[in-house]
């Protein structure tokens, strides 16, 4: 029997973690922010630590506290929660956003730059031929993320940023914005990390048990793969917030993400920084993309009772990837947007509350918390896709917090207390393992 090693299992898991959340968008959205905070840019980093980092480990920890995956978590909510998220999220956001814009953003950052002539769907049809050989066995994905793919990642992206804080392309400017910290968290939104920390939980989870860490144990190493996660994370996209906050004075403001971040890397490295950081985006772009892939194919083979072959399944998100992979990344994020509005408040609602799981009285917080986050933010994706409709503007207008995008959050409070009055008496829904546990003592 193999020997165990908690210190060295956790920081592969957590590296794992890291390496699927770090890919197509956590490369282009942290310079981005820098840019538009300028010397406010520390508050650009805060904003973009809490909803792209710690937003989604949270999300982890809340699934690892209320049982040993997410449909524990759901299920306060509602038996078919768990189905309705997660063909949401894993249709519409991880096989139709997610997967297809990590390799538009492979094509557009690490092989355009260097090679203008190759066509995107070239691109595109080798990553997700290499997506498929690598997340064809689910059991070994985890090694394969945390024990040599993210080493090499990190690696490559530590030649760049400290490069490019050593020699910055120049220094922050005032950039007049009046809310970089709101900003930087709704433009965090894009990453979609908040719910891969959702839709991944069950495989980390998963993973640890499989190594052979059960109850406080595998919680244990479920926490402190988050704090592995967070500490990369935070090192790597404050470092992009600061490089882009140094572009402030000579990229216009409208700098599309990808160009603005090969732009940078151009003027500081030349052509070797921009094969460093192409290997980079590829290898960030396929470990999101492997760790993402598993996650959704992995749902729809057992939402189809295993009746599909899970080979199959895979073979039909790839090709999906891409169909829609081709579009281009701004295409990508532009049809994504209004998704992310919608279903990141009822996750917050949901993480939030998963972590305070023990403290409930009943499942009333989570029907009514998440019900109303959802209603809510609706009117706010409609106005993200439709901003002239004068009458849902007044409406929204009337919700607290609502000019910092969070109009939702009182709503989704007091729709959480309503919840617990009205079930008040009600029993709590109680994983199995947590029954089989509590039999047994």
């Amino acid at each position: 029997m193999k020997k165990r090693n908690f210190a060295r299992d956790t920081i592969i898991v957590g590296l794992a973690l890291f390496a699927t959340m770090f890919g197509a968008g956590n490369l282009i959205f942290p310079p981005q922010i820098g840019l538009f905070s300028g010397t406010q840019w520390v508050l650009g980093a805060l904003g973009l630590l809490f909803g792209g980092i710690i937003l989604p480990v949270l999300a982890l920890w809340a699934v690892n506290n209320v049982g040993e995956d997410a449909k524990d978590l759901m299920r306060h909510v509602s038996p078919w929660c768990y189905n309705l998220y997660y063909l949401i999220g894993c249709s519409l956001i991880a096989m139709g956003s997610t997967l297809p814009r990590s390799a538009a953003t492979t094509h557009e950052m690490a092989i355009q730059p260097l090679f203008p002539n190759v066509p995107i769907w070239i691109t595109v049809v080798v990553f997700f031929a290499l997506v498929y050989f690598f997340a064809c066995d689910p059991n070994s994905v985890i090694d394969k993320l945390g024990k040599y793919m993210t080493p090499i990642l990190v690696v490559l992206l530590a030649i760049v940023l400290i490069k490019g804080v050593i020699s910055p392309v120049g220094q922050p400017i005032d950039t007049g914005i009046g809310n970089p910290f709101g900003t930087a968290i709704l433009t965090a939104y894009n990453t979609g990390d908040l719910t891969v920390g959702i839709l991944f939980a069950s495989v980390i989870l998963l993973d640890l048990r499989r190594r052979g860490y059960d109850g406080k144990a595998c919680k244990r190493g479920g926490f402190l793969a988050g704090i592995v996660c967070i500490v990369v994370l935070f090192a790597v996209y404050g470092t992009l917030t600061y490089i882009g906050a140094c572009a402030s004075a000579t990229y216009p403001q409208d700098t599309a993400q990808t160009a603005l971040l090969s732009g940078i890397i151009r003027e500081i490295m030349g052509t070797a920084g921009m094969a460093c950081l192409g290997c980079a985006v590829a290898l960030a772009c396929l470990t999101t993309a492997v760790g993402i892939g598993t996650t959704a194919v992995g749902f729809f083979y057992e939402f189809f009772k295993q009746k599909v072959p899970y080979k199959v399944l895979m073979l039909i998100a790839c090709l999906i990837g891409v169909f829609m992979g081709i579009t281009g990344v701004q295409n990508i994020v532009n049809y994504v947007t209004p998704l992310f509005l919608v279903i990141y408040p009822s996750t917050i609602v949901m993480t939030v509350l998963g972590l305070l799981n023990n403290f409930l009285p009943n499942d009333g917080p989570y029907k009514g918390g998440v019900l109303m986050a959802a209603v809510v933010s609706l009117g706010d994706a409609v106005l993200s896709v439709n901003p002239n409709i004068g009458w849902l503007q007044d409406l929204m207008s009337w919700f607290p917090l609502s000019g910092m995008g969070f109009s939702w959050l009182v709503p989704a409070i007091i729709g959480a207390v309503v919840g617990t009055m009205i079930c008040r008496g009600r029993p709590k829904y109680q994983p199995l393992a947590a029954t089989e546990e509590t039999a047994q003592s």
